[in-house]
């Protein structure tokens, strides 16, 4: 889809989130570009610096200042000769923070290189938000870290093909007690059929809400991050208290 296209789309969604005065609006994975890009040489010409200099991050921040909120998205990201699948905290005042995609999947391998910073934690406005892409489902350890890092919330932005990926997230936000909101894609791009199944986890693994599997969706929940902070099973029983560090 070409940039103008998807310019126009995105401009409309965000303009019907903003005006339910949303703080934070989540866009799936390589929300700019599409998923299937078909070279390193057509990677570089839509890929863009993750300082916010670059079109699409640029786009983004404006529209966060015009609606007064914050928007995560997924983009290529390039730094020199280097290309990574990111996604990016975004607020009027520029982009706040990068998280590069740590598991790469099938035909990402060809284009991008494993991300290299972690799993970053990111307070904003009291409420500490980390990020995951896609096939990050698939490894609890990033969710684990996230967790143990201190993320009140896990955005998730993605292109999930694969049936069942939506059911694992639900077993993460359940054992690491943290709350998950997956921006999943719908439709298709040559072979690939996006799962959509957008859906907002609570911290004690309870679906709050879910889109459709083959239309576009939006909606407005809240969540609670202060659920993410108490780890207590029992009285006696911590999930992170407990774990057994040394084996």
């Amino acid at each position: 889809m070409a940039w103008e296209e998807t310019k126009q789309e995105l401009q409309a969604a965000l303009q019907r989130v903003g005006e339910k005065k949303i703080a934070l609006a989540v866009l799936p994975e390589l929300a700019s570009t599409g998923y299937l890009i078909p070279s390193k040489d057509a990677l570089k010409r839509v890929a863009e610096p993750a300082d916010g200099t670059g079109t699409y991050l640029k786009w983004i921040q404006e529209q966060c200042a015009v609606h007064s909120m914050d928007i995560i998205t997924g983009f290529a990201e390039s730094h020199g000769e280097t290309f990574y699948n990111s996604s990016a905290l975004v607020g009027p005042e520029g982009v706040l923070g990068v998280y590069r995609k740590l598991h790469l999947f099938s035909e990402e391998q060809d284009l991008f290189t494993p991300g290299n910073h972690g799993v970053p934690v990111i307070e904003r406005h009291g409420v500490r938000l980390a990020m995951l892409i896609c096939y990050d489902w698939a490894f609890p350890e990033a969710w684990r870290l996230a967790a143990v890092k201190g993320a009140d919330v896990i955005l998730h932005c993605s292109n999930l093909v694969l049936p069942y990926a939506q059911r694992a997230v639900i077993g993460h936000a359940l054992c690491n007690r943290v709350s998950i909101l997956t921006a999943n894609r719908v439709g298709e791009e040559k072979d690939l059929t996006f799962t959509g199944q957008s859906q907002a986890v609570d911290a004690f693994g309870n679906l709050l809400i879910q889109g459709p599997t083959a239309s576009t969706w939006e909606s407005v929940f809240e969540i609670d991050p202060m659920q993410s902070r108490d780890k207590s099973v029992t009285a006696r029983n911590d999930l992170f208290a407990d774990r057994r560090r040394s084996l």
